[in-house]
């Protein structure tokens, strides 16, 4: 889809009084925003989170000043915050996140011991060429990643933001994101070797 108008000029048509434009400003962001959260949280809460975003831009729009960011750069840092808002609001105190060992998984009276019923699942030479042809397998991969490395790939290769770009959202210097970038990659080739 072809949007006509800049982001300037709806933003200035918004706060010229015209509300309507603002569902253009939605349109045009929602699929790269869809894009985004749902690699960093699940598609179960995507939608209330974009619509989170939605809500603090418009609450904000007024303030918001074309000339010291582009507005692009603004949304995701909203996106990024709120996801932020959203990952600490669902620490689970009771542990819903709680890592289990292999003695969690026995039986009481150790009549299945789980750790000696794994299999082997070792890739021969071959297999790990085509698992590296696997976006599924990738994107599994990148979710394993910690959350900065994780932005950072998604909002570069993704989005196809800079970095320069990317490390306004993350508030971070342009060689601290190619530091993440570098790092992430590093941890890609681990994880699949």
């Amino acid at each position: 889809m072809a949007f006509e108008k800049t982001d300037e000029e709806i933003i200035n048509l918004y706060k010229g009084g015209n509300r309507e434009v603002f569902k253009e400003l939605i349109d045009k962001y929602t699929p790269s925003l869809y894009n985004f959260t749902v690699r960093l949280t699940d598609k179960e809460n995507t939608p209330d989170i974009i619509q989170d975003v939605f809500i603090k831009i418009w609450k904000n729009l007024n303030a918001f000043d074309i000339e010291k960011s582009s507005f692009k750069t603004w949304l995701f840092v909203v996106a990024k915050n709120t996801i932020v808002d959203f990952w600490r609001k669902s620490k689970n105190p009771e542990g819903k996140n709680k890592i289990l060992s292999f003695s969690d998984l026995e039986d009481k009276n150790n009549d299945y011991v789980f750790s000696e019923n794994i299999q082997d699942e070792s890739l021969l030479p071959d297999e790990i060429l085509q698992k590296l042809q696997d976006k599924e397998l990738l994107n599994k991969l990148i979710d394993k990643l910690p959350e900065n490395y994780k932005i950072v790939l998604v909002l570069h290769y993704q989005e196809e933001m800079t970095f320069e770009e990317v490390g306004k959202i993350l508030g971070k210097p342009q060689n601290t994101v190619k530091s993440y970038h570098h790092r992430a990659i590093i941890k890609l080739r681990e994880m699949i070797i």
